[in-house]
């Protein structure tokens, strides 16, 4: 099984949101992934935002347990591809040493996906809407490989 690491800034926001949805749809399709994230500038063991577990929870995702891991946590080569969500992620990530064509960036024809950190519930709806779509689009790709 391969494994996906999904890249924000936090890890209690956005890649929370995108490793629970990507992994229903996995588990829906019998796809042969499994996912996990990590953020940039976070420490290990923050909690999820609520209102990102609020807007997974609305699509039947449960991401309550889940607490932030930070990227100097995580064994980079365990993961097949990292799935980040603006191209500043992705040139951190290269800066790492990461090689870019192990890097994808969600939604990157619309600018990524931006950050609903401290917006309000409805604007994370909105952000989990758009890594849903952004996810179904990575999963066409997947599936071309």
């Amino acid at each position: 099984m391969k494994k996906i690491l999904f890249i924000c800034t936090g890890n209690t926001c956005r890649s929370p949101m995108a490793q629970g949805l990507f992994n229903k749809i996995c588990a829906d399709r019998d796809l042969h992934f499994t996912s996990e994230s990590a953020g940039l500038c976070t420490i290990t063991g923050l909690p999820v935002a609520g209102n990102s577990v609020k807007a997974a929870a609305d699509r039947g995702v449960d991401i309550s347990s889940f607490s932030s891991t930070s990227i100097e946590d995580v064994r980079v080569e365990d993961y097949a591809l990292f799935a980040v969500m603006t191209r500043e992620h992705r040139d951190v990530l290269e800066s790492f040493g990461i090689p870019s064509d192990k890097i994808y960036i969600l939604a990157e024809n619309t600018g990524g996906i931006s950050d609903p950190y401290g917006g309000s519930e409805a604007r994370y709806r909105q952000c989990c809407d758009e890594i849903s779509s952004a996810l179904e689009e990575l999963v066409r790709k997947l599936g071309e490989e």
